[in-house]
């Protein structure tokens, strides 16, 4: 005899021999004890859970010769003929295959003839969803009001693709995952009987590698026998199935941690140099952090999630779990763009390099908070008598301080601080409500000339001449107003509020000013120096600069 796979082998043949379905099982048994068996039943769910097995098993409990019982006997000739697939009473249709009208039309003919010799002739359709729209609309008469001798048993892995009117008309059964834990013990159970020896984990990676499909994790299996003959090793499930070992998994982590951008790249490179691929090596660490950030999420309540608790417990202090779905999406990102084999590697390798030099995530809820804070702050700036706070716009030149060589500098450019005096262009006013008038004005025409030039303080405008000083460090500042375009701006605006001025002059100060002067210098200015450092001295404003890559429009006081 030619050689019977493992899931043929050891396919369910009575309700207690289905894994992981109890709710269907329990549902199932009962209604078949209080004889209240719907006409027709939708088996839904992913491949390989046991909705074709748990069909025929049904078919089974209706018409063994010691039915309709919830524990068939697999011995007479009618259970054994429905389990082997070849009984005339019992019908299984691939609807992939007999999807057209002419098929389903064949049915509604024959269900009019009573069995041949069992109790009921049933329909089990696998794939219904392949169906076309003529052949359910064929099928709706019959599935709604069939003869009492005839049940329908619909199996699929797309429910979402069947007419409404159809599975109004059925019960529906919603097949889930299988766990990784019902899986592995299974599998031992396959093992044990074979004669063949496994190693724990191995069982555990067989588990996890079959994402909830029992079958798939039996063909795994019947692979590892005929590559590994009686002892099957961890090591020998990650060379089959192409997985990459925990330890790298690991080491890969610490570099995250560490910042260790040289060791990640190497890890890289070995696993690439293994023959895996850069798809697979990203989806190990797509499930790693996933179930970090389960456990950081729900902690020991997530009885329900399956993870490593070796790596949980020496990973789970390391990242934040706003940190943790910034590298999912990152990872996510990179595994959805790239097809081509050679971009898969430079977009894996640009991937660790950003996660190797990420810094850690603050929760959102904390970023709001501290804008809060500061927003308070400035209020209670604005609250001090005499300061005149306003909307301050920060263009990105107001930020993006520039470093610039010393150059030589003429004994005339440099005074002495001035002291407080009054400027009587034929009009008496405060030296401050000048500037901040000027400064107004040159900021309403253009934002990058105000940047630097509120950097300044007003002297004097002795004799029309209007002199504004500027501390050594923002030489760069003044050099670039000294231009003929923004020093005629800025003339220009001086001259509507200072009437008879006629020549802007720029000086560097002997020595800077103290502070507490510049902050009110600052705050008569309308705020913005104040403003300017006190938001971007704010660690989550430079944090939320970074992590978007944005720079400040606005800030409000």
């Amino acid at each position: 005899m030619s050689y019977v796979v493992l899931a043929r082998r050891y396919r369910p043949q009575t309700f207690s021999d289905i894994v992981g379905q109890a709710p269907i099982v329990k549902t199932l048994g009962n209604a078949i004890r209080t004889d209240r068996v719907a006409h027709a039943y939708l088996f839904a769910g992913p491949r390989g859970v046991g909705k074709t097995s748990t069909a025929r098993i049904l078919s089974k409990a209706l018409n063994c010769v010691n039915g309709p019982t919830d524990t068939p006997c697999n011995v007479c000739d009618i259970c054994q003929s429905i389990s082997e697939g070849s009984d005339i009473d019992v019908l299984e249709i691939d609807g992939a295959s007999n999807r057209g009208i002419d098929e389903i039309r064949n049915i509604r003919q024959n269900v009019g003839f009573a069995p041949s010799r069992a109790r009921y002739r049933i329909y089990i359709i696998d794939e219904v969803h392949m169906l076309t729209r003529e052949a359910f609309n064929a099928l709706l008469k019959t599935l709604e009001e069939p003869p009492a001798h005839v049940k329908f048993i619909f199996a699929t892995t797309a429910a979402n693709r069947l007419p409404e009117t159809v599975q109004s008309r059925c019960q529906r059964f919603d097949f889930k995952n299988i766990s990784v834990n019902d899986i592995e013990k299974h599998l031992l159970e396959i093992c044990k009987t074979e004669g063949k020896q496994i190693e724990s984990a191995a069982l555990h990676t067989i588990a996890k590698y079959a994402k909830g499909g029992l079958r798939d994790s039996q063909s795994v299996l019947d692979q590892l026998f005929s590559f590994c003959d009686d002892n099957v090793t961890s090591a020998d499930v990650n060379y089959v199935l192409g997985y990459i070992d925990d330890d790298k998994i690991y080491s890969m982590f610490e570099c995250f941690v560490n910042k260790d951008t040289s060791g990640a790249l190497r890890i890289v490179d070995d696993i690439l140099n293994e023959g895996k691929t850069p798809a697979e090596f990203i989806d190990q660490l797509l499930l790693r952090l996933r179930d970090l950030l389960v456990f950081s999420s729900c902690g020991q309540e997530a009885v329900w999630a399956e993870y490593d608790e070796s790596f949980i417990q020496r990973f789970e202090k390391s990242f934040s779990g706003d940190t943790l779905m910034y590298m999912i999406q990152m990872l996510s990102v990179m595994r959805i763009r790239s097809t081509d084999s050679l971009l898969q590697r430079i977009s894996a390798e640009m991937a660790i390099i950003k996660l190797c030099r990420m810094e850690s995530i603050d929760a959102l809820s904390g970023l709001i908070e501290r804008i809060t804070t500061l927003e308070e702050k400035l209020e209670q700036v604005d609250n001090i008598p005499g300061k005149r706070g306003s909307a301050i716009l920060l263009p990105a030149e107001s930020f993006a301080r520039q470093t610039v060589s010393e150059k030589s500098i003429e004994e005339g450019d440099v005074i002495p601080p001035a002291k407080e005096e009054k400027i009587t262009p034929g009009i008496a006013m405060e030296k401050n409500e000048v500037w901040g008038d000027i400064l107004k004005s040159i900021q309403k025409k253009k934002k990058s000339t105000w940047a630097f030039f509120k950097e300044g303080r007003l002297v004097s405008s002795d004799a029309g001449v209007l002199v504004v000083a500027f501390p050594r460090k923002f030489l760069f500042q003044k050099e670039r107003l000294e231009q003929p375009e923004e020093k005629k701006l800025i003339e220009n605006c001086a001259k509507e509020v200072v009437p008879g001025f006629m020549e802007l002059k720029l000086v560097l100060s002997e020595k800077e000013e103290p502070e507490e002067n510049r902050q009110s210098q600052s705050l008569d200015n309308g705020g913005a120096q104040q403003i300017n450092d006190t938001v971007f001295s704010e660690p989550a404003v430079k944090k939320t600069l970074e992590l978007f890559d944005g720079r400040v429009i606005k800030v409000n006081r």
